[in-house]
């Protein structure tokens, strides 16, 4: 009976224990939200103002809730020395210039950590390692790391803080190893590969990246040891398929962060260099290639200038393409399009060399690259042990400049009214074989074509009436002139007098007066500018091929030279 008690006291505690243990797990994973570059942060504000007062206000939430910066999982790593850190992976502090991460209990208590430092991150395992602020250590321990080797078919969980709605909910998923060792292929096109990676079945969904991966294990504090961090997750061609990084790779990305050495920094560069140059030479669009090496002040400085001049310039397959990113990814690849919009030549190719590299006094290096025959300058930093660029050429340059200028281009180009929908304009018309006549125009516009209705009335009994269409070609010239050829083809009549006639009295008078129909062609100018929005002149040249109603015979006004003054909406 003892007997009994005795191991009926064991399990008790032992279930106690385990219950204790998972909800320990809450105290050392936690939720990493990024802060933003200020130039983004500015912009994304401004832009929300924008959708609220257009009435928006769905879609201004959502990017209210972007910027709150929401972005993954982490995991307290203690160090030998007593350090405190936080484990995460690359892509989740990627954008961030500072990080905090908060603590979730059971019973919704949250402790948070504010102005978290990146040490260092490396971004082909897609690893990060961050510090806590002023040197902070809460944490005694951590979470342990699993000392013995996975088999298939061993029982893992996943502990982190998906998304749900606009909210990050504490999560533990149960899986099996379904692969210990796979190696996959750096992208859809590469004979390249990564890894090796644990795939797993245990739950991973969006806002787990960075968590641990765990075994339950006897002997350590929360009952469970680190096996890996989770890092990707395919979702649409496999079920349960989730990848996560071993912990022999973490645990040498450690020992080359934390341990103090000298490292010279100009081999790293120079093979950061050659990669970049080696990606541009491929027959395929580069931006998101070049993406992957902009560091965040070239984002923030550059983002509002590029995303304009993406917006206007790149084909809507492309835009549309850059589109469905996130806000800030969206920023980062418009950057980076427009740096590749000016490396292209005409033939479409780029052809780059690095033709220096030389110190600079922040630290960084200035690379000069010879890219089409023409020599490109720019600057590259230490963006947490990453070599990235700051600027490039005069385009990412982070002149506010550019902007001013951009913005100033737009107003202009509004006050143009090249592009109008409607037009309106009334004028003096010659009509070479017969005389002056007052003509007008009414003109419904749309992109690159026109229709409407045109009248000249003049002396002698003179009325012609059109229905018209064509081609309109809107140029601006420096933002402040613009000018827009066309061509037009009309269809129409003219009631006109006759004037080679018979004079007889009897038949005169009313079949002196004829009905012509016929078509016209026109070709002409308008031309307009900034400095009185709206208001253009035009000049035209219209050819006439009418022939008599009631006579068979073709009449001789042939030729007409308008000029008129109009207004456009």
């Amino acid at each position: 009976m003892y007997r009994r008690i005795f191991f009926t006291v064991i399990l008790m505690s032992a279930a106690l224990g385990c219950f204790a243990q998972t909800s320990a797990l809450r105290d050392y994973v936690g939720m990493i939200s990024q802060n933003f570059h200020p130039d983004i942060v500015e912009y994304l504000r401004g832009f929300e103002r924008d959708l609220e007062k257009a009435g928006h206000g769905d879609v201004s939430k959502s990017i209210e809730n972007y910027l709150k910066g929401d972005s993954g999982t982490g995991f307290v790593y203690v160090a030998p020395d007593g350090k405190n850190y936080i484990l995460t992976n690359y892509h989740v502090i990627s954008q961030a210039v500072s990080l905090s991460v908060t603590f979730e209990k059971q019973d919704g208590e949250k402790i948070k950590y504010s102005n978290l430092s990146i040490v260092a991150a490396d971004e082909d395992m897609d690893v990060a390692l961050l510090a806590f602020a002023g040197g902070q250590n809460p944490f005694k321990q951590g979470l342990a790391f699993l000392g013995r080797p996975l088999q298939e078919g061993d029982n893992v969980f996943s502990a982190g803080f998906p998304g749900l709605g606009t909210m990050m909910i504490w999560q533990l998923g149960a899986g099996i190893i379904s692969n210990v060792s796979v190696r996959l292929p750096v992208d859809e096109e590469s004979d390249k590969m990564r890894g090796p990676f644990i795939q797993h079945t245990a739950q991973v969904d969006p806002g787990n990246s960075g968590g641990p991966l765990l075994v339950q294990t006897a002997g350590v504090p929360t009952g469970y040891a680190v096996a890996g961090i989770n890092t990707l997750s395919v979702r649409i061609i496999r079920q349960a398929t989730n990848y996560s990084i071993p912990m022999n790779r973490v645990q040498s990305f450690l020992d080359a962060s934390l341990k103090p050495k000298a490292v010279d920094q100009r081999p790293l560069l120079d093979a950061r260099v050659a990669a970049f140059v080696e990606g541009l030479d491929v027959p395929k669009a580069v931006y998101p290639h070049i993406a992957l090496y902009l560091s965040n002040d070239c984002i923030g400085e550059n983002a509002e200038f590029a995303l304009t001049e993406m917006l206007q310039k790149a084909p809507r397959s492309v835009a549309n393409n850059i589109l469905r990113n996130s806000p800030v990814n969206v920023m980062t690849h418009s950057v980076a399009w427009t740096i590749e919009n000016t490396l292209r030549s005409r033939a479409g190719k780029i052809t780059a060399s690095v033709e220096s590299v030389s110190a600079s006094d922040d630290g960084g290096f200035t690379v000069a690259f010879k890219v089409n025959d023409k020599t490109i300058s720019s600057h590259w930093i230490n963006e947490y042990g990453i070599w990235r660029i700051k600027t490039f050429g005069d385009l990412a340059s982070g002149d506010k400049t550019l902007i001013k200028k951009r913005a100033k281009e737009s107003a202009d180009s509004k006050r143009l009214r090249t592009e109008p929908d409607l037009q309106l304009s009334a004028g003096y018309a010659q009509l070479v074989d017969r005389g002056p006549a007052f003509g007008a125009d009414l003109l419904f516009r749309g992109s690159y074509s026109g229709w409407g209705m045109r009248t000249f009335a003049g002396s002698d009994s003179f009325f012609q009436l059109e229905a018209f269409g064509g081609v309109y070609i809107p140029i601006k010239l420096g933002g402040v002139v613009g000018i827009t050829p066309f061509g037009n083809m009309g269809f129409g009549f003219q009631w006109k007098n006759k004037r080679d006639k018979t004079d007889d009295p009897d038949t005169g008078g009313l079949f002196n007066k004829f009905l012509d129909i016929g078509a016209s062609f026109q070709g002409g100018l308008q031309f307009t500018t900034a400095a009185i929005p709206g208001l253009y002149v035009q000049a035209a040249y219209q050819y006439n091929a009418y022939w008599s109603a009631l006579v068979d015979e073709r009449e001789s006004d042939p030729h007409t030279l308008f000029f008129s003054l109009g207004y456009s909406f």
